[in-house]
């Protein structure tokens, strides 16, 4: 609904300019700016409401007991599960969420790994790779299928690379962070007020808002610049495609070309650009429609099992979002240390990507 909006807002006000770079300026860099943080809104009202209600409703007491046992081994504790749990839809309303947590060191944690639990905007990604590179062969007479199996084995990994990072940050950056003892009031089970509920979501929705949408259109804006100029909107000239060839040595360990690189470089707006930006340099029209027609198209201009792999491992330990990374910012009060977990994940990404192909 928020994105028809600012589409139909956009459709108005271009009638309104004659054709050039100034009304797509207003059309997709403008509208687009705007929609690449207020798209997050929803998401972020709808599941604060949501862990709002289980605080409110008695239920997040047990359960953060039921989970403390299994998380406590991780360096974390039971309120860790209900932000990463949230953090499968979006990371930033998961950042919000890690609000519950009592610890100051167990909240820094959960929040520094929220990154890497696989989110929704993965899932594009996911499924242009695991259909190009798995064969839709099944098994057990067609209850299983490999694909599927892919797409667990792909969920797993975040999970187990979330719990091994947990572990480290426990032992050394969150040292210096306070620790409280996990003490949870079992509350009885109750029906929850629903105006607190209400107003607590709104705030969450215009924090972000207000803190995290700046940088986000700003960054927006900018790559919509590099991918515009100096030909009007070719991206395969465009001062994006030439830092693109420019990188290309860097990706040329993991058996990619510069295309690669330039879908790379334009999903730091959202992870799930990279498969509409792939689409537009291979040529294929609606590729978020046609996943199909993508990875066929991908398969037959020379993409390698093992380099299909290592973009898929690269995917899932990227920090490649603006809207988390602002969002980091925020929580934690710090702009170096969450620019610094954006520069981690991408080297430890990188370096994992390279042992995949060459293993493969």
């Amino acid at each position: 609904l928020t994105e028809s909006l600012i589409n139909s807002a956009a459709l108005f006000t271009a009638q309104y300019f004659s054709d050039g770079w100034f009304k797509d300026f207003i059309v997709d860099a403008l509208f687009g700016g705007l929609g690449s943080f207020l798209v997050f809104v929803p998401q972020i009202f709808i599941l604060t409401f949501v862990i709002g209600l289980l605080e409110d409703s008695g239920y997040m007491s047990s359960a953060a007991i039921i989970c403390h046992r299994f998380f406590s081994a991780f360096g974390l504790n039971g309120q860790s599960f209900v932000p990463m749990l949230s953090a499968h839809a979006c990371a930033i309303p998961a950042i919000y969420a890690a609000r519950t947590i009592a610890s100051p060191r167990r909240r820094f944690i959960t929040m520094m790994t929220l990154p890497l639990i696989p989110c929704s905007a993965r899932l594009p990604v996911y499924s242009l790779f695991v259909t190009a590179l798995i064969p839709p062969t099944t098994y057990m007479g067609g209850l299983i299928g490999a694909q599927g199996i892919s797409f667990f084995a792909l969920y797993a990994f975040g999970w187990i690379a979330t719990l091994i990072i947990s572990i480290i940050f426990s032992k050394t950056l969150s040292k210096k962070q306070p620790d409280t003892p996990f003490v949870v009031e079992l509350t009885p089970y109750r029906l929850p007020h629903w105006q607190p509920l209400i107003m607590r979501a709104y705030n969450y929705s215009k924090k972000f808002t207000l803190e995290a949408g700046p940088l986000i259109f700003a960054v927006t804006v900018v790559v919509w610049v590099l991918g515009y100029f100096p030909n009007s909107g070719d991206l395969n000239s465009s001062f994006l495609a030439g830092m693109g060839k420019f990188i290309e040595p860097v990706f040329t360990p993991l058996g990619l070309d510069w295309r690669y690189g330039v879908a790379i470089l334009t999903s730091f707006l959202a992870r799930e650009v990279f498969v509409s930006t792939l689409g537009t340099l291979f040529s294929i029209g609606g590729a978020d429609d046609n996943i199909a027609g993508l990875a066929d198209h991908i398969t037959s201009n020379g993409l390698t099992f093992g380099a299909g792999l290592a973009l898929l491992v690269f995917f899932a330990i990227a920090l490649q979002c603006v809207s988390t990374v602002a969002t980091l910012k925020n929580e934690i009060h710090s702009k170096k240390l969450a620019w610094g977990l954006y520069v981690f994940y991408g080297a430890l990404a990188y370096v994992l990507a390279i042992i995949t192909y060459w293993l493969v």
